[in-house]
């Protein structure tokens, strides 16, 4: 993102950098820089899958600072692909690089994968807090920079591009802010305000540093150094007949570039007499299209006007007539849609799709050998995609219509370790045949029919889920829908690893233990019965509170040990299949969110930051397979007499009564697993065996082949799921346990 080099560049030159207090002011903070940026600066785990808990977290430290230092922060999100499709290549280039970086992953290595459901984490705690934030229609750089200008407030991002904007305010790059709270005082040790250490940069700094460039030569310095829209290696002829003192050569091959260009804007001066010059070093064919690529570029940085102002003052004021999407047919969008968009209430993949009729989808930490993650939840974007392409050409029929972009979404997704593209045909109509709705009718569709729309979308029947609070609806439905189309199947242990990650993050994670009434509460009240001895569920918002704090002290220690970061070796290697089915649920999760939000949310829902914690479900998933009663332990970790437990069961079995046993995988057996390890350790140290399974082996392979169709299998009569688990030698589940 941005200029390569230019960065480190701008370091090594500290006098372009000022020292600065930041406090009671507006700043503009770029949204997608700044959740890279948190996610791996804070060093959340992301090899599992998002520890998106932790990166709320690290959110709300961020802007608690910066509230306390009288700092009002505008957050302003990337919106869908430039419709011109200049940067394209790019975004593609990107895509596939994340996929070599899942696929490293994946084998155990090191890399950097963003999770996915990131964003949305992000979006629910500014909006938790308060905090202002808008999504653009298009590429965000230039209208934050137009909004910081009009607001003369400082821009806060790590992408290069903000040290060619001629920012009034100027530019705050994330890595020189110190989020800490300082005091400045008076004279006298008078507190005169709280404030943030950082380092400002001014381009009337780097034009004072650099005398012989003008600030409204940057845009066109810029550019020839090469950016998202056009690559440096088309300058490179030019660059290298740009002759640079011997002192200067003393540089990374980068830093002696950027030398070269501002030598080259110090003796030529004007954009025209550096496209003159450039010209003789590109041929004929290519200089029409490079010389239209450059003024584009050039453009890009000089944009002075946005309407994101109006936006934070009034949203009813963002209609379609100002509002620069419109679908890909040309057609306009209903008032409700762009208003939802730039208020950040709906997904870019679902303007994407709408705008472009394209949708790159994120590959994720997954096994690079099954099909993609994103397989399972392909029907709930075929939906999305229906909704969308309605709208576009209501009028017209799709029957038997020739599958092209027109009437088809163009789908990004990974196969093997390279990118595949697929045209998607949508979907108009439910299993039912009951149609889908027109996005100019969903605003006047009541509630309940947009519940009972949703659930029917995900093939779920609404009164098998009425023992749980409204506020989990929506997460059973996609656990459920997950464990029905997982492909491959996933195992038992993987729901269960969901269903305590959502337990401990919704509810014991967020008990409050310092209430004196927790700790004197009846025991009886506390397991969430009534008088009458029948069960009622009470809402996940109160549930935790109404339990003894030494239930959620106990819990919360008997958990923490999965919250550690795996150690992998060569005994412990990185299993990519457990994290391919937890893939797969962020997938269908992430669908369903989509699907509630273009419905203009008929349920609440809590945020990710609620629901998965990867490296707490990979490290229950993986001790879980060496449990012989998988069920009895998860109840000896929540602790057997607590509301934990109670709510587990109940949530277990609405689950199990949507998705028997026939969607999951059947373990391994654990004894076998040892057996044939302890039988080759000694195979290899015996030649005589060898000689033996040699002489002997159609005799071997037919006893072998018939001790596989005898397996024994240990199972409780009263629970259909022990089942899932063969019997092993490991001690007891309980041998480790803390009873309660």
């Amino acid at each position: 993102m941005g200029i390569h080099g230019l960065t480190s560049f701008i370091y090594d030159n500290p006098e372009l950098l000022k020292n600065y207090e930041l406090h009671d002011t507006r700043v503009v903070i770029d949204g997608n820089n700044l959740y890279h940026y948190l996610y791996y600066s804070s060093h959340v785990n992301h090899q599992y899958g998002g520890d998106y808990d932790h990166f709320a977290n690290q959110v709300r430290q961020f802007f608690g600072v910066l509230q306390e230092c009288g700092i009002e922060s505008y957050v302003i999100f990337d919106g869908a692909y430039e419709t011109n499709d200049r940067k394209l290549r790019t975004v593609l280039a990107r895509a596939k690089e994340r996929i070599h970086l899942a696929a490293f992953i994946s084998q155990g290595m090191k890399a950097k994968v963003l999770p996915i459901l990131t964003h949305e984490t992000l979006v629910n705690v500014l909006t938790e807090l308060n905090v202002r934030h808008a999504t653009t229609s298009f590429e965000a750089d230039n209208e934050i920079a137009a909004l910081a200008s009009e607001w003369e407030c400082p821009v806060i991002s790590n992408d290069s591009d903000f040290y060619i904007f001629n920012l009034t305010g100027g530019f705050i790059p994330l890595d020189c802010l110190n989020i800490h709270r300082h005091v400045k005082k008076d004279n006298s040790g008078k507190p005169e305000y709280k404030y943030v250490e950082a380092q400002i940069y001014h381009t009337d700094n780097f034009v004072k540093c650099f005398t012989g460039i003008s600030k409204d030569n940057l845009p066109l310095f810029a550019t020839l150094l090469g950016n998202d829209f056009i690559d440096s290696r088309v300058f490179d002829p030019f660059l290298a007949s740009v002759k640079l003192p011997m002192e200067q050569l003393n540089s990374c091959k980068r830093h002696i570039q950027i030398r070269r260009v501002l030598l080259c804007l110090e003796d030529t001066g004007t954009i025209q007499k550096v496209l003159q010059r450039l010209s003789r070093h590109i041929t004929k064919d290519k200089w029409e299209a490079i010389e239209q690529l450059i003024y584009n570029s050039v453009s890009g940085y000089c944009k002075t006007y946005t309407n994101l102002a109006s936006h934070f003052g009034d949203s009813s004021l963002i209609t379609h007539s100002n509002s620069s999407l419109v679908t890909y047919g040309g057609k306009a969008l209903p008032n409700w849609f762009p208003m939802a968009f730039h208020k950040g209430q709906l997904p870019t993949l679902i303007a994407n799709a709408i705008v472009s009729h394209r949708v790159i989808l994120p590959t994720q930490v997954e096994s690079m050998k099954q099909p993609s993650a994103y397989t399972c939840s392909a029907p709930l974007r075929h939906i999305i995609y229906g909704i969308l392409l309605l709208h576009d050409q209501c009028d017209k029929s799709y029957e038997g219509t020739e599958l092209n972009k027109d009437t088809c979404i163009e789908e990004w997704n990974r196969e093997v370790k390279g990118q595949k593209r697929l045209l998607v045909k949508p979907v108009f109509s439910l299993t039912d045949s009951k149609p889908l709705p027109h996005l100019d009718s969903i605003p006047e569709l009541p509630i309940e029919e947009r519940r009972e729309l949703l659930l029917c979308m995900l093939d779920c029947d609404k009164s098998k889920l009425t023992d749980l609070p409204d506020e989990l609806t929506l997460v059973c439905a996609a656990i459920i829908y997950w464990v029905k189309h997982a492909q491959p199947q996933v195992y038992y242990r993987h729901l269960v690893a969901v269903l305590v990650s959502i337990i401990k993050l919704l509810i014991i994670d967020t008990a409050d233990v310092s209430s004196s009434h927790n700790v004197n509460q009846d025991a009886q009240t506390c397991d969430g019965k009534n008088s009458s001895g029948d069960h009622e569920f009470i809402m996940i918002s109160v549930l935790g509170k109404e339990c003894p704090s030494k239930h959620v002290v106990g819990a919360r220690s008997r958990l923490h040990k999965f919250t550690a970061t795996p150690t992998h070796n060569a005994a412990h290697q990185f299993d990519a299949s457990i994290v391919h089915g937890f893939s797969q649920f962020q997938a269908c999760l992430r669908e369903i969110m989509y699907l509630n939000k273009l419905l203009l949310v008929p349920y609440t829902c809590p945020g990710p930051a609620y629901i998965f914690n990867g490296t707490f479900a990979y490290q229950l998933c993986r001790e879980l397979r060496t449990r012989k009663q998988p069920d009895l332990f998860i109840l000896e970790l929540l602790g057997r007499s607590s509301v934990f437990a109670t709510f587990y069961n109940k949530f277990h079995a609405v689950v199990l009564e949507n998705a028997p046993s026939e969607f999951f995988l059947l373990e391994n057996s654990a004894r076998s697993r040892k057996k044939d390890k302890k039988v080759r350790s000694s195979k290899a140290s015996n030649p005589v065996c060898d000689s033996a399974r040699i002489k002997d082996e159609s005799h071997s392979t037919s006893r072998s082949k018939k001790a596989k169709s005898t397996i024994k299998i240990a199972c409780e009569v009263n629970n259909k799921f022990s089942g899932l688990t063969i019997e092993d030698d490991t001690d007891s589940d309980l041998s480790d346990m803390e009873m309660y």
